[in-house]
């Protein structure tokens, strides 16, 4: 998705935002919007209901990952991360395997991710990854190996004090075999989980969503608008 404002730089030249769901973040004018979610409020107290929906959902396991291997990148993490989940048991880790279409629909993974704690995020075949929105949609703390999958990708929509909504582990750590990803997320203590969790649901979640295109939000800014006010804030600085 592509934005020319008409704003003069210098004489003929004009400045060209590119919003992306994935940025370089070398270049100073791709911007990175949120990969949209199945949830599309139509008004806020949708918004206020699905709050209370997953600040009450039950907590059955400690992590869980939905995704596949990738058996050809061999540097990739994912099949430590899915040995060491598969390991664990259920109850402490859960892995919903995408292999097998499993995640082609979103009501698994939103049950899976409504029923975590942590929700483990490495990289695939690019370092974003949709599931994020779909872990911060439902309340499940996201774990990030590397930080180009969010930290570096989304600062119109997610708070610059990354450990205020996510849990950071080295991905060298894991593929060097120095850690077990369960072992250190036991070691955050429920009270931190639950104030990372509200952070999420009260203060990042309503400007992630994309709203209804009939929606009427009047007490909270979705996604869409969050991106449009801060791209005319930009513009104004400018003239």
């Amino acid at each position: 998705m592509c934005l020319f404002p008409q704003v003069p730089l210098e004489e003929g030249e004009i400045r060209i935002y590119v919003l992306l769901i994935e940025r370089q973040p070398w270049h100073i004018n791709d911007i990175g919007i949120p990969h949209p979610t199945y949830f599309h409020p139509r008004s806020d107290d949708d918004i206020i209901s699905w709050q209370l929906k997953i600040l009450t959902s039950p907590r059955r396991s400690l992590l869980s990952f939905a995704g596949a291997a990738r058996p050809d990148q061999p540097d990739n993490i994912r099949s430590i991360l899915i040995s060491q989940c598969n390991s664990a048991g259920d109850e402490v880790c859960r892995f919903l395997n995408c292999s097998s279409g499993a995640c082609d629909q979103p009501e698994p993974v939103i049950e899976l991710f409504m029923e975590s704690e942590f929700c483990l995020q490495p990289p695939g075949d690019s370092p974003t990854r949709k599931s994020v929105f779909d872990s911060l949609l439902s309340g499940c703390i996201p774990v990030f190996f590397c930080p180009f999958t969010a930290y570096y990708q989304y600062p119109w929509h997610l708070s610059p004090d990354h450990g205020k909504y996510s849990v950071f582990i080295d991905q060298e750590e894991v593929r060097q075999r120095k850690l077990n990803v369960a072992e250190r997320l036991m070691k955050i203590s429920t009270r931190e989980r639950e104030d990372i969790r509200s952070f999420i649901v009260y203060e990042l979640l309503p400007g992630l969503l994309y709203g209804h295109p009939h929606s009427k939000l009047e007490k909270f800014q979705d996604a869409f608008s969050v991106a449009m006010n801060n791209l005319l804030e930009g513009v104004n600085r400018m003239e």
